[in-house]
């Protein structure tokens, strides 16, 4: 399976490249769309939070919240205390901060490799900037819409971490980080470590950007389109699978069909997901924590699936 699995991935890159070489224009200003968005919203936004999230814990926040929410995330999620803190930041802070934050905590080892994948269940989220501001304002001019699907998102990432507390064995840890003795150190090693994950951000970004740009041009979602245009709108499946490449394209997409309970809904389960592009960003860094990433990427369907149902059951309450 694997080998049959790497042969459609080589054939599918060598098509792609195949493409770029042949017509180079749509792709290069795919590329160049990426950059421009991670250099004016993506660099901007996450470099200070991958710093501050990363200075705090070498500080010690981490322990004081252990100590707080020792019991609550122990019957709750069947974790140490530490899972607050990685929690917080990433509900804080959105994509793929809670991947990098759970990945710091088993790289000081303050946290086992089964707790690190339940936490990884439970600390992926997007943040309430970009729900509220980008998606509910900015997208769909309504911030009730934006609060709507916040919520949901936020009882689907509590509802994972809950249905996941049973994977593995119980290996969780409360005890300290050793700090590190000089300012200058600990400065330097949270710049470094912040500036390397953000460029990693802005890789992924831009490669997910072309391959947008490759489905536009093949016209590759026609055959799906045929298939089910008897079944359902055409329009809303189209930003549905879009969104599951790159979920803010999805969003943007979803927000210009006739708005309906289903259109919230589905843009909520797609934040849920994250889309292809997060998952790989995200597994990027939990990789080092060696999270099972089976587990993981399940959690992310769960959680989606879970958040179009609560989105379901919400969006009437905020509709005057």
């Amino acid at each position: 399976m694997k080998k049959i699995l790497k042969f459609i991935t080589v054939i599918c890159l060598s098509f792609l490249l195949i493409l770029i070489i042949v017509n180079p224009k749509p792709y290069i200003s795919g590329a160049l769309e990426g950059l421009k968005l991670w250099a004016l919203v993506v660099l901007p936004a996450l470099l200070p939070f991958f710093f501050f999230t990363t200075l705090l814990s070498k500080l010690g926040l981490t322990d004081f919240l252990s100590k707080i929410f020792k019991k609550p995330c122990k019957v709750l999620f069947r974790s140490g205390g530490n899972a607050s803190y990685a929690f917080i930041m990433s509900l804080l802070s959105g994509y793929p901060v809670g991947a990098k934050v759970v990945s710091d905590l088993k790289t000081n080892r303050l946290i086992g490799k089964d707790e690190a994948t339940r936490l990884a269940c439970l600390c992926s989220t997007s943040g309430p900037l970009f729900i509220i501001g980008s998606v509910g304002v900015g997208m769909f001019n309504d911030n009730r819409i934006g609060i709507c699907i916040l919520l949901a998102h936020v009882l689907s990432a509590f509802s994972c971490g809950i249905i996941f507390r049973f994977y593995g064995k119980s290996d969780h840890t409360d005890k300290e980080f050793l700090r590190q003795k000089t300012c200058g150190n600990l400065l330097y090693d949270c710049v470094y470590s912040s500036v390397i994950s953000v460029l990693i951000v802005g890789g992924f970004i831009c490669v997910f950007n072309v391959i947008i740009s490759a489905i536009n041009t093949t016209n590759l979602l026609l055959p799906i389109d045929f298939i089910f245009e008897n079944f359902t709108d055409v329009k809303l499946l189209n930003s549905f699978l879009y969104g599951l490449i790159e979920c803010t394209t999805g969003c943007k997409m979803l927000s210009k069909c006739v708005l309906s309970t289903y259109s919230v809904a589905f843009a909520s389960s797609l934040i849920s997901i994250g889309g292809l592009s997060v998952w790989v960003q995200s597994i990027a860094f939990l990789s080092s924590a060696k999270v099972n990433v089976k587990i993981f990427c399940f959690s992310k369907i769960t959680q989606g699936i879970l958040s179009f149902i609560f989105s379901l059951l919400l969006f009437p309450l905020f509709r005057f």
